[in-house]
């Protein structure tokens, strides 16, 4: 039973790879997608659910940009989130794994990315002599390059699990702490690689709005929500200077 749900989790693992390329953008390789996911298969929804909203803010500035390939987060918060479920670990501990994996597959990822210019090459001559059937062989070539990620899961799960469960018990107490510090720190570095990317002089008063209202005011964050969501709707519906010259 255990080896039926660690193939689940590594077959999630590997759809996580598949995003942006096969399935567009499914957000299956989003922390907030899988933690979910993963709980339902170990029975524990709402732990899952907890550690991948946790993850979200650790990777939410993670996004792949042109040529750069960033750490995986699919394969991270997998089995994080399934490590820290099945040994009955804690959030901070879970957020505190993920990164290594990450980098791990990140591994994986460019001997996938080098691979795949040969299978380019191979396509393109496909195409230049109208073999349209060897041009769609070679098309689908890369799932299998990207099943290295879902081995690496399912061999972390089945190997790891009681070893992660015996060096938590092993883990004194300050060292515990100094997870619960780092887990605390991780989503304000995630946030504010997001906020790096996408703040300017427009769009920065509207952030210190919204932190005005939870940090002094008190208001619930999906209170900010709906305001904000108003706010944006009544600037997009709000008349262009041009159509009030031509009126």
């Amino acid at each position: 039973m255990i080896i039926f749900k660690n193939l689940l989790i590594a077959l999630i693992a590997y759809i996580s790879q598949l995003d942006e390329r096969y399935l567009g953008a499914s957000m299956m390789n989003r922390p907030i997608i899988i933690g979910p996911i993963v709980g339902l298969v170990l029975g524990d929804l709402q732990k899952g659910i907890i550690i991948g909203a946790a993850l979200e803010g650790m990777f939410i500035g993670i996004v792949t940009i042109g040529a750069a390939l960033p750490p995986d987060v699919g394969v991270a918060s997998t089995i994080a989130t399934a490590l820290a479920i099945s040994s009955g670990a804690s959030t901070d501990v879970a957020v505190t794994l993920a990164m290594p994996f990450a980098v791990a597959a990140q591994g994986l990822n460019m001997l996938a990315f080098t691979l795949n210019s040969y299978t380019i090459k191979k396509g393109r001559d496909a195409i230049k002599n109208h073999r349209l059937s060897s041009m769609e062989r070679w098309h689908f070539f890369p799932l299998i390059l990207r099943l290295p990620s879902g081995i690496l899961t399912f061999l972390v799960l089945q190997l790891g699990t009681n070893a992660a469960q015996s060096l938590i018990d092993l883990l004194p107490e300050k060292i515990m702490t100094s997870f619960s510090v780092a887990a605390g720190l991780l989503p304000a570095v995630g946030f504010a690689m997001l906020i790096q990317m996408m703040i300017n002089k427009k769009l920065a008063p509207y952030f210190f709005i919204g932190f005005i209202l939870t940090a002094y005011l008190k208001m619930p964050v999906i209170g900010v929500s709906v305001l904000a969501l108003l706010v944006a709707l009544l600037i997009i519906q709000r008349p262009k200077p041009d159509t009030q010259n031509t009126n």
